[in-house]
């Protein structure tokens, strides 16, 4: 028995800025709780199995017909964006004291912010940069400057803990072409020493950041875990009986009882409230006035890279910052192999010649696969936007293909006879020539990060054994981007605040196939644009796909 849900986009994200004047806004400090105690970590698997009574047909809230409304015929569903009212009404995933992640440990041991005073004051806190002579650093291009960021609170006191997001990047040139981003290393102690390499010859901006203090990151983390999240909103249709109910990936869903596990369709941990009745950003940055000033010495060095089709994939993976550097005409240098520099539609097409591309993701997915199909002058043959897409280049025998991932996600439909991400790759013909670029992210922040987790895991499943069945494949994985909007009532909505984290379990999941995957570092691309918007600029997917093609052709 079938069961389809409709998704309609909900309102476009507020970009309201943490930082003003650098004061931080309060609100953020309403999803608080007492203090963390440790009950040691919890089982992925476990922390679901602790709300399955809420499936069975024991639990007592649903309508009172022969047939089971959890076999819903059909179900049209539509973004929610967490409201106050639900906020009330929220269940917690996770009990107080309970954690899967280390670091969720980390963060919830601290207090609650109740004292907005505390956090850093961005005008107070101290960036020292070494062998500066009237603010001015001089370096040569290759060597590195190294500095130093002492963070300060409201009252004037150094902090004395770590586990701030801070982030530096150097910006040069007549339009600040050029950009690169710095290692930061926490001291744990309220300091940070950063190094930044110098790339490029000329006068050059630092920037520092405390892009999030801790204090934000622990409630992001109380949010998910207390149910604070961004849900979808159902209409159970099923004859007599039509009621809305509320609906999420991970089952504390606030003002239900009682609960549908629709994971059984093919949705890996989907769950909506079962019926009752019959009828029914801008980066937040430390201020300093250094002037770097770099020699006009020879750049050649820079270019003494091996290529990136004779380089092993793992040094996508192992390279240290940075990895590359943007330089004039929005190019991406890359630092860990030698690449193309520049692309354009014949080098594309010649790379893709007799290949499937297969691109899976959200609308980030889908813009990529746009530009790849301007870029490659491929003709759009079927495929709505918000499901699925197919386009062919007859002349070089090229397909390329956009499919959504799995859940959550908030502007695409699914079926019954949905694939999954995993599944769709074990489908894929095995002696075929396929380039694969997947991307999970910002649908995944509001949702507890054992979802994620347990994604990786089935996708890391599915990529061994197609590499074992088809060594013709080139496999791209996307990182993560900067993206500094959020929604208003839930930080954990939109916004890169977990975005490290994110990255530690796509590295854990991946841990021994570095060699046959390429990780597209996108992380770096966009601090050093200082990205904004959930969809970063139609360059940066020009110079991803640049990258991984790459490892195929030069």
């Amino acid at each position: 028995m079938g069961t389809s849900v409709q998704y309609n986009s909900g309102p476009e994200p507020k970009l309201e800025p943490l930082l003003q004047h650098g004061l931080y806004d309060v609100h953020f400090s309403q999803a608080t709780d007492k203090e963390f105690w440790d009950d040691g970590p919890i089982d992925i698997y476990e922390a679901f199995a602790q709300h399955s009574y809420k499936t069975l047909e024991t639990c007592n809230n649903s309508c009172d017909f022969k047939d089971d409304l959890c076999e819903a015929r059909t179900m049209e569903q539509f973004d929610l964006i967490i409201s106050r009212n639900l906020i009330q009404k929220q269940k917690p995933f996770l009990a107080r004291g309970q954690y899967v992640f280390e670091w969720e440990k980390k963060y919830l041991s601290y207090p609650p912010l109740n004292d907005t005073k505390t956090l850093p004051d961005l005008k107070l806190s101290k960036v020292t940069v070494e062998n500066t002579r009237q603010g001015v650093v001089g370096c040569k291009i290759l060597e590195t400057i190294h500095g130093r960021l002492d963070v300060v609170d409201g009252y004037g006191r150094q902090r004395t803990k770590g586990d701030d997001v801070v982030r530096v990047w150097m910006k040069g040139g007549n339009n600040s072409d050029y950009a690169v981003v710095g290692n930061v290393t926490d001291l744990q102690n309220g300091s940070y020493t950063f190094s930044v390499k110098c790339l490029w010859a000329g006068s050059s901006k630092l920037h520092v950041a405390i892009a999030y203090p801790r204090e934000f990151i622990r409630t992001v983390i109380h949010q998910v875990h207390t149910g604070v999240a961004r849900y979808m909103v159902a209409t159970f249709d099923h004859g007599m009986a039509r009621e809305d109910t509320i609906c999420f990936h991970t089952p504390n869903i606030p003002g239900w009882e009682c609960i549908c596990n629709f994971s059984k369709f093919g949705y890996e941990n989907y769950y909506c409230g079962r019926p009752r009745h019959p009828s029914q950003a801008a980066e937040r940055l430390v201020e300093n006035n250094y002037l770097i000033t770099t020699e006009n010495t020879v750049e050649e060095n820079l270019l003494h890279l091996q290529s990136c089709r004779k380089s092993n994939k793992r040094v996508t993976w192992t390279q240290t910052t940075p990895k590359g550097f943007w330089s004039p005409g929005q190019v991406w240098s890359s630092l860990v192999c030698q690449d193309p520099g520049v692309i354009n539609s014949s080098w594309t097409l010649n790379c893709l010649r007799d290949s499937s591309v297969w691109i899976f993701g959200d609308s980030n997915a889908r813009e990529t696969y746009n530009y790849l199909l301007n870029l490659t002058q491929c003709e759009h043959v079927q495929g709505g936007y918000q499901y699925w897409g197919h386009c062919f280049q007859p002349m070089y025998s090229l397909s390329i293909n956009v499919n959504s991932h799995e859940g959550p996600k908030y502007t695409h439909a699914w079926s019954s006879d949905y694939f999954t991400v995993p599944s769709f790759i074990q489908k894929l013909p095995k002696n075929q020539k396929h380039i694969l670029i997947i991307q999970y992210y910002l649908h995944y922040t509001a949702a507890h990060f054992a979802v994620l987790s347990l994604r990786m895991k089935s996708l890391r499943a599915a990529i061994e054994k197609l590499l074992e069945e088809n060594p013709n494949v080139l496999i791209g994985l996307r990182a993560p981007h900067i993206s500094t909007w959020e929604y208003n009532e839930n930080h954990a909505t939109g916004g890169d605040a977990l975005g490290p984290q994110y990255m530690e379990i796509i590295r854990e999941r991946f841990r021994g196939l570095e060699d046959k995957v390429v990780l597209l570092d996108l992380w770096e691309m966009t601090i050093g644009i200082e990205n904004a918007d959930f969809h970063p600029p139609a360059f940066v997917n020009r110079e991803m796909i640049k990258f991984l093609l790459s490892f195929q052709c030069l």
